[in-house]
């Protein structure tokens, strides 16, 4: 399998609809669905190549996978802050210091049946000098090294003329929310095959996007808007290692069971998504929540786990057949960011590694082709504010 990170800036405002306009007001998602991405690359190599065996692989036979495009600097790519991230209540970004995850503190929570680690007041408040205020739950992107991403956006204002007279027609005012130009978006593209086969297409995708390409995306892009250009193609960021994560990951959990008194117990782990994910029950219903399901694991792969806290982002996923024409089903989901947490019982740790190994490389669910299932597991973000934390209570 090759990765490769795609970054595209916005040439004029993007109008990419969070769910169908059905009133006045129609709201706008805040990055590039890997979909949305995947559509437009797929018209664009029809226009200048025409429909061959390249084409089938990238877009047909599902060899490629577009990931979405989230909210980037020039050099450094983004990521959304999971559920479980929490900032100063009342000033937010405007205290950095206040940013860290309680997921560790919630699954502790859960094991002790005491909510001792959440109510601590030198983790509750926020540290920033004269602050006080508690912390909440924080949304939004950050760079590697946490610091904020800004997305702007404003509302375009229409109406809707009549075919008749030519002239405005009443009641027909309309509102969309669009991103802005001038930002950049970055996300990975996955081929999968032999080095060879995918070098190949690789390749071939390369040449279809070039630094300098013109796309459009999104809706209204016969008004002009949807513009991007491509930035940029390189490796993906370099990032920790499975393994070097899962030790961080049971070293953080190590210290803070050891702070509040509590016996360590099985072996842990946790699955962030980094895209919604379409995940379907035996009986083909889609899953939005957890609570009642006793063989995630199994859905999802893995064996010799059992689930734990969780916090989740329902949310519901929808799109455009270009080709057809016509809306995509709109199918409930488990939303991206959010975060599981699962306990090693009856299985080793060599071998759970080597599942989600897979699972991280391959992803999970349905719709894998147009970026949905991806996750990450042991995600950085939800040990390093814990082991900063106990570095300095240790003080």
């Amino acid at each position: 399998m090759i990765e490769r990170d795609l970054t595209v800036r916005s040439l004029s405002p993007l109008a990419l609809h969070d769910g169908r306009s059905r009133a006045q007001f129609t709201p706008g998602l805040d990055y590039i669905p890997g979909s949305a991405l995947r559509g437009a690359a797929a018209a664009h190599y029809l226009r200048t190549y025409g429909k061959d065996e390249a084409f089938h692989a990238l877009f047909v036979a599902d060899q490629s996978s577009f990931a979405d495009l989230l909210p980037a600097m020039r050099e450094l790519p983004g990521r959304l802050l999971p559920a479980t991230a929490c900032l100063c209540k009342r000033h937010g970004w405007d205290h950095t210091e206040s940013l860290t995850d309680s997921l560790l503190r919630l699954a502790l929570v859960e094991e002790m049946e005491n909510t001792a680690p959440v109510d601590d007041v030198r983790w509750k408040h926020c540290p920033a000098p004269d602050c006080g205020q508690e912390r909440d739950r924080a949304a939004g992107y950050a760079t590697p090294n946490n610091a904020q991403i800004k997305v702007t956006s404003r509302l375009l204002t229409g109406t809707s003329i009549h075919r008749a007279t030519g002239m405005v027609e009443s009641g027909m005012l309309f509102s969309q929310e669009v991103l802005g130009e001038g930002q950049f978006f970055r996300g990975t593209v996955r081929i999968a095959g032999g080095e060879e086969a995918a070098g190949g297409l690789r390749a071939r995708l390369e040449a279809l996007l070039p630094v300098g390409e013109r796309l459009r995306v999104g809706a209204a892009r016969s008004r002009g808007l949807g513009l991007v250009e491509v930035t940029d193609w390189r490796d993906p960021w370099a990032g920790l290692s499975l393994d070097s994560r899962w030790s961080q990951f049971k070293r953080a959990m190590a210290a803070l069971w050891k702070a509040y008194e509590a016996k360590p117990g099985e072996a842990c782990f946790s699955i962030t998504l980094e895209s919604d994910l379409l995940l379907r029950d035996p009986a083909q219903r889609p899953i939005t929540r957890l609570a009642e399901q006793e063989d995630v694991a199994e859905l999802i792969g893995l064996e010799g786990v059992t689930l734990g806290r969780h916090v989740l982002r329902p949310t519901t996923v929808r799109g455009w057949n270009a080709q057809q024409g016509l809306p995509k089903e709109t199918e409930p989901a488990l939303g991206r960011g959010s975060v599981l947490f699962f306990r090693i019982t009856t299985a080793d740790e060599a071998a759970v590694r080597q599942q989600l190994a897979a699972i991280e490389a391959e992803g999970l669910g349905r719709r894998r082709s147009e970026g949905f299932g991806r996750v990450r597991v042991c995600d950085p973000f939800h040990y390093t504010f814990v082991l900063q934390e106990m570095k300095e209570a240790n003080r």
